[in-house]
């Protein structure tokens, strides 16, 4: 009797049909592609609406083929604005689909979706979007996505906005990464400024999590704070620096990620273990480890071999080379600390941003400015199986 219950809320959510025409335009804002943790199966949509809709669903198929799937999208609701998300499983790798929003007698026009492959791929990274004037975002998210057209998925490590509770900031910054919304994968990761309320105090990052629907990491307490995925040949974590802001509000952050970063280290079968997160392992001075980094994370990353570590928060682009037991080494992670996004311009270095080129064998970096001027371009490789 559980079974039939199940099969049947199943298979009201998501039912097979030919897709139809003569819909009324439907208008829906900020829509977007949320990573998975197996992207080449699966892919989270979300979108935004001023007004609450009924009867929503998402209808999709596989370019090539007759029969559409619809699927019901579940409501959420955050600083007026109604937030509506589904989750599309069991799609075919390295396919193209096609899907649209539906909602009673309306539907939008149709989009892409394309489903990962398991082979090479591009990755462009961002950190630190968060603006006064987000033109100056929209910039380097633009550019980047032209010089990089051929990259499939997009992170944006930490301090998307400059206050994580007023959503004006967010329609701006959807506004502002449209190009890169509309096929590209968004890989979310906190920063301490998804942390502020509208006064500036220390609060629970309700904006970033009821804006992001990321990967379970099972963990009913601390769901959307850290996560991992895979694609192509690399697996990647990303893990939550914000220890501090949340202490008061949620402890036993550190020990629960800490947890499941063992487990999905040990577990992941990928060539290439890489972390995104926000705050850098140096202080503002780059010339000494934070404590954070000393205690923590430099022995934990040591200790599971991780190739690479993706930081941000000092709004500034350095290349730390190879680090293990803290010293410099011929092996060991490698650590990039990413520039800014944004407006907010501590060390008067350029907006910047990062392509990954990953490859079963290597990965290439390469760090630009908006202006053109290469700040980094280097392989690193690993052989064997």
């Amino acid at each position: 009797m559980i079974l039939e219950k199940f099969l049947s809320k199943f298979f009201k959510k998501q039912e097979n049909h030919q897709p139809q025409d003569g819909y009324k335009p439907l208008a829906v804002k900020f829509l977007r592609q949320i990573v998975t943790a197996d992207s080449t199966t699966s892919r989270v949509i979300m979108f935004n609406t001023d007004e609450k809709l009924s009867n929503v669903k998402l209808e999709y198929k596989m370019i090539g083929e007759d029969v559409a799937q619809f699927i019901e999208c579940s409501e959420d609701f955050f600083e007026e604005n109604f937030i509506y998300s589904c989750s599309l499983e069991n799609l075919k790798a390295a396919s193209l689909y096609n899907f649209r929003i539906i909602s009673e007698d309306c539907a939008t026009n149709l989009q892409n979706l394309r489903t990962a492959g398991s082979g090479n791929f591009q990755m462009l990274i961002f950190s630190d979007s968060q603006c006064i004037d987000y033109r100056i975002w929209q910039r380097t998210a633009t550019v980047a996505a032209k010089n990089y057209p051929d990259a499939e998925i997009f992170a944006m490590n930490g301090d998307l906005i400059d206050n994580g509770q007023d959503f004006s900031q967010w329609r701006k910054w959807y506004d502002a990464a449209n190009i890169l919304l509309k096929e590209k994968i968004l890989v979310p990761v906190m920063g301490n400024h998804e942390f502020y309320n509208k006064l500036w105090i220390n609060c629970l990052p309700t904006g970033f999590l009821k804006n992001f629907k990321l990967p379970p990491n099972g963990n009913k307490k601390f769901g959307g704070y850290f996560y991992s995925f895979d694609y192509g040949a690399a697996h990647f974590f990303i893990l939550n620096t914000q220890f501090l802001e949340l202490e008061n509000f949620k402890a036993g952050l550190r020990d629960a990620q800490e947890y499941f970063f063992r487990n999905d280290a040990r577990n992941t079968n990928r060539r290439w273990k890489i972390v995104l997160m926000h705050k850098s392992i140096f202080n503002r001075r780059q010339n000494d480890f934070v404590d954070e980094a000393k205690n923590y994370f430099l022995p934990l990353f040591d200790e599971l071999e991780i190739d690479l570590v993706l930081t941000g928060h000092l709004h500034t682009y350095r290349n730390a080379g190879k680090i293990f037991e803290q010293k410099k080494s011929e092996h060991g992670t490698t650590y990039i600390l990413c520039g800014r996004a944004g407006d907010q311009n501590y060390t008067h270095e350029p907006e910047s941003y990062i392509c990954l080129d990953v490859r079963a064998d290597s990965i290439n970096l390469i760090a630009q400015t908006v202006g053109g001027k290469i700040l980094d371009n280097f392989k690193f490789e690993k052989s064997g199986s």
